[in-house]
């Protein structure tokens, strides 16, 4: 019989919080032994903030990607330069003096094995990395041509869909979120509220578009509070979501429900790879998977947590074999609040397990 209770996910929201990296932290829980979706929060977060969703926007981008693929739209197996001008992507994708940009697809770009550079990390003219520059709470703007420009210059990694080859790249879903825009003809806000949002009654979800929002509450980068609307505003398609943990938990559901696409399908085409940076889980085909060491549970181990994780330490996982869906934030763009939001997930799974 499950221990899970309301009273157990309020502890684990306060055990995020005991992390000195962690400020503030909301953890929602759906397990059909609750009488309805628990969300509790600590720090200084409340249950219905809207936080910087920040990579959880990935999977709406897989959501929007799969509706549009069963539409017969877009094909997975599209190559990129089929949906964008040739112009934009002229050798963006060099390796070893050969350029492979033609041989990038919508498979390679949602399941980070285009090999291309990821713009976030690499090095500028003054040695420092955008992400420093944030870091430090210097707010710049990192539309789509910033970015190609910055990536044209660099070796990309291996060639695309090498075999057991992934590197995680916010530049490939920013070339994503291009090639979704002009095959809808809408923005992006307005795409991903018409078959997203809206389909699921979400009314605190939403794509920031405007640097003087101010409703979402700001993340932090250590001790320091961060306040980056420009750059939020800039990176629609791989970051820029708002949300709250009840309705990111809604989103998470409604997909490994198959009320928005099927996942049956999804599932069946996933080639997971491991990822060691930002973090190491594995990335597959427009999802993660966290990794779990044997000893977190040496006699019963937790597999196949699926979902996504964002930079800001928000998350969004399923774990089918208990039937749980988590989703919450840690609002610790540095990485260090990460591993108290999967103690959580991990105690609850093992409560649920009882």
């Amino acid at each position: 019989m499950t221990t899970l209770s309301a009273e157990r996910i309020e502890g684990q929201a306060a055990r995020m919080v005991r992390s000195r990296h962690v400020h503030g932290a909301v953890l929602a829980v759906d397990h059909p032994a609750l009488p309805k979706p628990h969300v509790a929060a600590a720090g200084d977060l409340a249950a219905g903030s809207r936080f910087c969703a920040a990579s959880t926007t990935k999977l709406v981008v897989t959501i929007v990607v799969m509706r549009l693929v069963e539409r017969g739209v877009i094909g997975l197996d599209d190559p990129m330069a089929r949906h964008l001008p040739a112009e934009l992507i002229a050798g963006l994708h060099r390796r070893k003096g050969v350029d492979h940009t033609a041989s990038i697809t919508i498979r390679h770009l949602i399941a980070n094995q285009t090999g291309l550079r990821d713009y976030f990390s690499l090095k500028g003219a003054d040695g420092r990395r955008p992400a420093d520059a944030l870091m430090a709470g210097e707010d710049s703007a990192w539309p789509l041509a910033r970015t190609l420009q910055a990536v044209r210059g660099s070796e990309a990694q291996f060639r695309p869909g090498q075999r057991g080859k992934v590197a995680y790249c916010d530049t490939n879903y920013q070339l994503v979120g291009a090639i979704l825009e002009r095959v809808t003809g809408q923005s992006l806000p307005d795409l991903f509220a018409a078959e997203v949002f809206a389909p699921l009654g979400l009314c605190e979800t939403y794509i920031y578009s405007d640097p003087s929002d101010d409703r979402p509450v700001w993340f932090y980068g250590g001790a320091r509070r961060l306040h980056l609307p420009h750059y939020l505003a800039s990176v629609q398609a791989e970051g820029g979501m708002v949300t709250t943990a009840r309705e990111l938990a809604a989103i998470g559901r409604a997909v490994f429900e198959a009320r928005l696409f099927d996942i049956d399908a999804l599932m069946a085409q996933q080639d997971w790879r491991m990822l060691f940076w930002p973090g190491q889980f594995h990335f597959g085909l427009g999802l993660e998977k966290l990794w779990t060491p044997w000893f977190i549970a040496p006699l019963r181990p937790i597999r196949d947590v699926m979902g996504c994780w964002g930079q800001t330490g928000a998350f969004v996982f399923h774990h089918p074999e208990t039937g749980l869906h988590f989703a919450g934030t840690v609002n610790q763009a540095s990485g260090l609040g990460h591993a108290s939001a999967v103690r959580a997930m991990l105690a609850v799974i093992r409560a649920a397990r009882r």
